[in-house]
């Protein structure tokens, strides 16, 4: 392929890609951050008071793992809640642990509200996603996902998981 046809086409999926998130993310828009405290705490087994957690996937082995700050509320269609304690948390992470070697990397961050206050916490493979706050004190956390708008490490779902 020659280069100035790479060149085109990346420009397309690039330009598609930003023409779809825009359509998806109406209202006040949040940030899924990466953040290396926050990612290490969770390897350490870490558990955050005053947070709900939620997961996507399997109970047993969830791809995803969000806590929000109990001061907002989570509205959702694809995070299922789970009650946390540290035995559940080292059992994920244990599972984890063997998955390092698929190619698809863990990272942990923090998920912002649109003026930066800091409604939650999150741990996944995909270290791309949209937050959206619709209202005071209510957070909608979409699906995350790579770079290349897939999702590492889950089976493709047909899109199922990922709200409108």
């Amino acid at each position: 392929m020659k280069p100035l046809n790479i060149l085109r086409f990346l420009l397309l999926i690039f330009g598609c890609g930003t023409f779809l998130v825009g359509c998806t993310a109406t209202g006040p828009a949040g940030k899924w951050e990466v953040d290396q405290g926050v990612q290490q705490a969770f390897e350490a087994g870490q558990v955050f008071p005053d947070h709900t957690y939620y997961y996507l996937g399997s109970i047993a082995a969830p791809v995803s793992v969000i806590a929000i700050n109990n001061r907002f509320t989570l509205r959702t269609r694809v995070w299922a809640q789970v009650d946390m304690t540290e035995q559940r948390l080292n059992g994920w992470l244990s599972l984890y642990q063997t998955e390092r070697f698929t190619g698809c990397e863990y990272y942990g961050g923090v998920i912002l509200t649109p003026d930066g206050q800091q409604a939650g916490l999150w741990y996944s493979q995909n270290s791309i996603n949209i937050i959206r706050m619709p209202e005071p004190g209510v957070v909608e956390v979409f699906q995350p996902h790579t770079i290349s708008g897939a999702t590492c490490g889950a089976a493709d779902d047909g899109g199922q998981n990922i709200m409108p």
